[in-house]
């Protein structure tokens, strides 16, 4: 069985925490995820989270890290569950101000935090929404496209219906006479 890893707080204060050199682990709970809890289907694993907090080049203060989980997120094909692990790296440069945070170098995102305790699960979740693709599908072996959508009726006629499928009845019975 695995170790048990301590829940992160919700705030923290990443100056001091920089400044010292500290290293974080632990997971973040679900309950501080609202929007990624709306954008998919259910969170499956916990959401496993490594900070580095330090101070980099030009006193820089910098927290860097990975924060992983899986969710299900529905297929756009056919609308059922599908899993889909979460995972990704990042490095944010700590900034008072929006000046500040267009000086950084390339290589930091800003984290613009303008007092001591800031909420880092915010940042670690827009992190995970980033990385969830635009639009999902299972392989093709995988989907079940009769589950999608349709009204039961004939393909063909059901394309009828559509508004393309209705022009090309038009032009063809236009072209017939």
């Amino acid at each position: 069985m695995p170790p048990m890893r301590s829940f992160l707080p919700r705030m923290l204060e990443p100056r001091r925490l920089a400044h010292q050199g500290v290293a974080i682990s632990g997971v973040l709970d679900q309950a501080f995820c609202d929007r990624l809890t709306e954008a998919v289907i259910d969170i499956v694993e916990p959401i496993d989270v490594e900070l580095r907090f330090d101070t980099a080049e030009q006193g820089r203060r910098v927290m860097t890290g990975t924060v992983s989980t899986s969710v299900l997120i529905p297929c756009q094909r056919c609308l059922e569950a599908m899993p889909l692990a979460l995972s990704t790296e990042f490095r944010l440069g700590i900034v008072w101000s929006e000046e500040e945070a267009a000086s950084l170098p390339k290589d930091l995102d800003p984290w613009l935090v303008d007092s001591e305790a800031a909420d880092v699960a915010e940042v670690l979740e827009d992190e995970l929404l980033l990385t969830l693709p635009f639009v999902s599908y299972h392989s093709k072996d995988q989907c079940n496209e009769e589950a999608g959508y349709s009204t039961g009726e004939h393909p063909a006629e059901e394309s009828a219906k559509t508004p393309f499928g209705i022009l090309k009845q038009l032009k063809n019975s236009g072209s017939n006479n």
